[in-house]
């Protein structure tokens, strides 16, 4: 577990970013089968992007 927080404490906004894009775009390829894991991931992304957001404007 604290190798996870330490990722997301020490990589850069711009990684994060283009990590949450990219799990936002996987998500919809299982939207229809499995709609629950879709909005989990969906939400996953946007709390990863809005934390990116934040670290790069401090």
């Amino acid at each position: 577990m604290n190798k996870v927080l330490s990722f997301f404490k020490e990589s850069s906004s711009l990684k994060l970013i283009a990590i949450s894009i990219g799990i936002a775009v996987l998500s919809y390829f299982i939207e229809k089968p499995l709609p629950s894991i879709f909005l989990g991931l969906r939400l996953f992304a946007f709390v990863l992007f809005v934390y990116a957001i934040i670290r790069y404007r401090k």
